[in-house]
């Protein structure tokens, strides 16, 4: 009876932990790496594709949650690789086109445009590649916070 019962209960955590699979987070940027990764992501390490920093194996974290200040870091490696590459990789992107993605996002994400944060653009521009890239805007504005601001207006 007692070996029944521990197939029932192997059958049951198995079960448990293929519905419960987890998205995964990068811990530097905290922006989506996977989605239902599960929690040992990743099985090798790996560089994230948003702050291009090494995620170790089984290091990435289940939920977005940060320390205070560490979006901010993210939006300085951000900030640096866009200036970096300088609109250079991609097609020129117009002043409007620029602003009026930011608007976009600003308005999905229920924030003013001059407060809508980097890492949140970076995010939503990662899934979309309708949205200009960062090193578009960077290229077009000179910095995030022009471009903001242009945006407001």
């Amino acid at each position: 009876m007692l070996a029944n019962n521990q197939d029932v209960s192997t059958a049951t955590r198995k079960r448990r932990g293929r519905a419960k699979k987890s998205d995964a987070y990068c811990p530097h940027c905290h922006l989506l790496i996977e989605k239902r990764a599960g929690d040992s992501f990743p099985e090798e390490p790996l560089r994230c594709p948003h702050c291009r920093l090494l995620v170790g194996e089984g290091r990435a974290r289940p939920t977005p949650a940060a320390e205070p200040g560490a979006r901010g870091s993210a939006a300085g490696v951000f900030a640096h690789e866009a200036k970096r590459a300088g609109g250079e990789e991609e097609g020129e992107v117009s002043s409007e086109a620029v602003r009026e993605a930011i608007r976009r996002v600003a308005l999905e994400q229920d924030v003013r445009p001059e407060r809508l944060l980097m890492v949140d653009y970076q995010q939503r521009a990662s899934e979309d590649s309708s949205l200009p890239a960062l090193s578009e805007i960077f290229a077009a504005y000179g910095s995030w916070k022009r471009a903001r601001r242009a945006a407001a207006a």
